[in-house]
């Protein structure tokens, strides 16, 4: 992860020289891709969603995003649909504004499953829903190629938790969180985690 992580800032900073200027963020909105790596530990498999974000300016160095995705599929005897469609409300936080923008995320989504069970001429015979609540944290970049439209990137961790991991959740190791005094102690862990790819247009 910090691999994929460095080489995002390190493309980012090469383009900061022929990125535009920052708009100044009002309200943007646009397509998205997510990308969700399942669950090492219980063996879930990973999946490709497609959705929207929408992301207000709050302040100079911070703004609330809105995101909504989707995915439709069938098992192989075709008696069952599943319908995924996760919201995630987060805080952006940048600590520099420029064509290049790093920033931090968190925040909170709800993650809603149904489950339809299929007739022989395809029809629903009965729908169940799932739906889980967790928290989620990562990090990002947004980089302005015109100066309405900036595309953004980021890796989120999935239903984080604070304290003793539960079974099925992985440690979070955060890079120099022994040197920040206390940090250590949050004792982060999370279950699966995500890359997140779109483009905001600006108004």
């Amino acid at each position: 992860m910090r691999t994929r992580l460095l080489s995002v800032f390190a493309c980012g900073a090469l383009l900061l020289a022929f990125g535009q200027p920052a708009f100044a963020q009002g309200f943007g909105l646009g397509p998205r891709m997510s990308f969700v790596r399942g669950n090492l530990t219980t063996g879930t498999s990973s999946a490709r969603l497609i959705g929207g974000t929408i992301r207000m300016g709050s302040s100079k160095h911070s703004a609330l995003e809105l995101a909504m995705d989707y995915r439709s599929y069938r098992n192989e005897n075709l008696t069952q649909r599943v319908r995924e469609t996760p919201i995630q409300g987060s805080l952006l936080i940048f600590p520099v504004r420029s064509a290049f923008a790093p920033y931090l995320l968190a925040g909170a989504g709800i993650y809603n499953r149904m489950t339809d069970d299929l007739g022989v001429d395809g029809a629903v015979l009965a729908t169940s829903t799932e739906r889980r609540i967790g928290w989620h944290m990562g990090v990002g970049a947004e980089f302005f190629v015109a100066r309405h439209a900036a595309i953004f990137v980021d890796y989120r961790f999935r239903f984080v938790k604070f304290g003793t991991p539960e079974d099925g959740s992985e440690a979070i190791d955060i890079p120099g969180s022994s040197l920040i005094p206390g940090l250590g102690k949050l004792r982060l862990s999370h279950e699966g985690s995500m890359w997140t790819s779109g483009i905001a247009f600006y108004f």
